[in-house]
């Protein structure tokens, strides 16, 4: 069985090492230590997922990461951060622009493990039932959202967290209800302000969501038709 490839963008040359060497034993890994040789590896290379800092000499880390997520050939590659720069306004604009995890440096190999497993499975396909709720449309089998007919590109967390509210529209669904259903594999590693910052992320991509996806004040979110 053919390990999940992995593509390591990451310029500092002890840490890239030792990345790779931890990471080997469940998958292949490649790295570039630039976010120019990483875009042109992850075109042509075809990794199933990319790890990338964010601060990188020729090309930052976030220009790398909306390329790729405007890259026909790329745009479906689940994309992880790694990086110090770990505030709420920094874990905000990774996730603007395509990011689908975020992991503080300096991390636990275990905790950065287990999210890129469950990036990977969330890749898998499954099958759900299509939700259609008003104008809005998802559909689980090949992750598509539409509102209003318009098609939304969301990332994989994007989705799960809109695709969970939807499913229990018009009724209240609590925080750790999200977290064990949205980020089942590191619960402990998620907390309130991670949730608020993918649901912002959610209206501002669909904006007509604000009116539908409600917040209620110390339990969680409801979706309301």
């Amino acid at each position: 069985m053919e390990k999940p490839r992995i593509l390591l963008i990451e310029d500092n040359a002890d840490t890239r090492k030792l990345i790779e060497t931890t990471l080997a034993k469940d998958f292949e890994v490649f790295s570039a230590e630039n976010g120019v040789l990483g875009i042109d590896f992850a075109r042509n290379r075809n990794p199933d997922l990319i790890l990338l800092d964010i601060i990188l000499p020729v090309l930052n880390g976030i220009d790398a990461c909306s390329l790729l997520k405007k890259d026909e050939r790329t745009k479906r590659v689940p994309i992880i951060f790694l990086s110090a720069k770990n505030t709420p306004d920094d874990l905000a604009i990774g996730l603007a622009m395509g990011a689908d995890d975020y992991v503080g440096k300096p991390f636990d190999f275990k905790e950065l493990i287990a999210r890129i497993k469950a990036r990977l499975r969330r890749e898998q396909p499954q099958i759900l039932t299509p939700i259609q709720i008003g104008d809005l449309k998802i559909d689980p089998s090949t992750r598509e959202v539409t509102f209003n007919g318009k098609r939304t590109h969301l990332t994989l967390t994007e989705f799960d967290l809109l695709r969970f509210i939807a499913a229990k529209a018009g009724s209240v669904v609590s925080r750790d209800e999200i977290i064990h259903e949205v980020w089942r594999d590191t619960p402990e590693a998620t907390n309130d302000r991670t949730i608020d910052v993918h649901v912002r992320a959610l209206r501002r991509k669909i904006p007509a969501l604000t009116k539908h996806i409600i917040s209620v004040y110390g339990v969680g979110y409801k979706y309301e038709k």
